[in-house]
């Protein structure tokens, strides 16, 4: 349960707890390392519509992922849950909040074959896929959101 002074859910990431981020990125296929999680994370900070987003629960980090505004639409370049907190859809909740932050403009993942399927529990279509040299692939997803009944083609597929 949160303390009184710090509220559960998605905020900016702390500047003292990116070493505790990076360690939980590092898990992630295409980071790997904790310095290389470390440089994502400074890489998506400081690009220009860049942010990195944690959960906090008390002093726990719970979960991280990175979201950037790239012309038009967004990317969430990575998401990590703890592994203590996982399958208690932490995940998910990234998931909803990044697209809520995205408002009706498009957001892309890239994911590896095990995860597709969740991502397209959550309505994100298939839009690219790369060869990995290790094998299986790295699939490119997108999520657009639903013509509201206001615009032009509603109705038409």
């Amino acid at each position: 349960m949160a303390s009184e002074t710090q509220k559960a859910g998605w905020d900016l990431l702390a500047v003292a707890d990116r070493e505790r981020a990076a360690a939980m990125l590092a898990a992630c296929p295409q980071l790997g390392s904790a310095d290389a999680a470390l440089a994502a994370i400074d890489d998506v900070q400081g690009s220009e519509g860049g942010e990195v987003y944690a959960w906090m629960a008390d002093s726990d980090l719970i979960a991280v992922y990175g979201l950037r505004k790239t012309g038009i639409s967004y990317s969430m370049e990575w998401l990590a849950v703890a592994p203590a907190w996982q399958g208690q859809r932490y995940g998910r909740s990234a998931l909803m909040d990044a697209l809520r932050r995205c408002g009706r403009s498009p957001m892309t993942v890239q994911a590896e074959d095990a995860l597709v399927g969740w991502y397209q529990r959550v309505g994100f279509k298939i839009v690219g896929r790369k060869p990995l040299p290790t094998g299986g692939y790295r699939y490119r997803l997108g999520w657009y959101a639903p013509r509201r009944p206001d615009e032009p083609g509603y109705g038409l597929h």
